[in-house]
């Protein structure tokens, strides 16, 4: 067994043993509620940024006595607050120490497989690469899900808060209702953001965070508006209503932009991946036939040109079919 065997085994090691550690999580805080509501709302911290972290920091650090040993050390590492909002989209019982080494570890399988299957070493890099950029992939098709489901929600709370409103609840009292009454995911947003305006944050903070970890063009309407009233006064429940309308149609009008540019998307996305699929099963059908593309210059040079051809192709077709709004 040569080296580059051991190293192969090393991180199929690694990998496997991430992924049962997360299945482990899973299992153990199915059984503990009250153990994975904590670390969900430390996670919420983290991925609110940085308004009135000061304010919490006693709050975390007395938190952080009621979980395991190592949930302690994996949350008081240095947080990265972007991909700490990432995972939050995900039902997946991830941490940012496990997500980065499962990473890691899967773009060392790619690599160590590449060297020994693969003829050229920069392909190896590539399919590290391409095998590192999964989880990060996955992570980004959950928030992009995780934002629409949000949208999709965001009227319903607004009428819901709007009618709070009108039945004599505080602003706080409705915030608390729309955490409590509704469906993920706008139930556990507006939650943390009861949380953190019950653990002394102001309304602003809060709303900041809020906004912040959900970048929503609707939502920070909704944000302004509140607080610009809280400030001034006038009839909250009214522009709530007003705002909840003008949501609604937005969406309505983005459902009816996406299937007027449904064949648009469904072209670019077979002109993107078709020269892909042919390269990959030319590549283990007649090897030598294509191998002509790196073994030469000339090769080299009509290969890098198909994939910058390639990449100017896909951004022209993406800023024809992506309509703004």
């Amino acid at each position: 067994m040569n080296l580059l065997d051991i190293f192969l085994m090393a991180s199929v090691f690694l990998f496997v043993f991430c992924l049962v550690f997360v299945f482990y999580l899973g299992w153990t805080e199915s059984k503990l509620a009250e153990k994975q509501a904590i670390k969900k709302r430390l996670l919420y911290i983290s991925a609110g940024g940085k308004h009135g972290q000061e304010k919490i920091k006693n709050y975390r650090d007395k938190v952080l006595r009621d979980v395991g040993g190592f949930d302690q050390l994996a949350l008081k590492m240095p947080r990265i607050s972007k991909l700490d909002r990432m995972l939050l989209k995900t039902t997946l019982p991830l941490n940012t120490t496990t997500f980065l080494v499962l990473t890691a570890a899967l773009g060392l399988i790619g690599l160590f497989l590449g060297l020994k299957l693969l003829p050229h070493f920069l392909m190896a890099i590539l399919a590290g690469l391409v095998l590192a950029s999964l989880p990060f992939g996955y992570l980004k098709i959950a928030e992009n899900s995780y934002y629409t489901k949000f949208q999709e929600q965001l009227p319903e709370a607004l009428d819901l808060l709007a009618r709070a409103l009108r039945s004599g609840h505080a602003l706080t009292s409705g915030l608390d209702m729309v955490g409590t009454e509704m469906l993920d995911p706008i139930k556990s947003e507006f939650g943390a953001t009861v949380d953190e305006i019950n653990l002394g944050l102001t309304f602003q903070d809060a709303f900041e965070n809020l906004c912040e970890r959900v970048p929503s063009t609707d939502l920070r309407f909704f944000a302004i508006s509140l607080l610009i009233q809280r400030e001034t006064g006038g009839n909250v429940a009214e522009i709530l209503d007003n705002i909840s309308r003008l949501i609604r149609e937005r969406i309505q009008f983005r459902r009816q932009v996406k299937a007027l540019t449904a064949e648009g998307r469904l072209s670019a996305m077979v002109l993107v991946g078709l020269p892909i699929v042919l390269f990959i099963y030319i590549y283990f059908v007649n090897h030598d036939y294509i191998a002509l593309l790196w073994q030469e210059q000339i090769g080299q040079y009509m290969l890098l040109g198909a994939v910058v051809l390639q990449i100017i192709g896909a951004f022209v077709i993406r800023r024809i079919v992506d309509v703004e709004l």
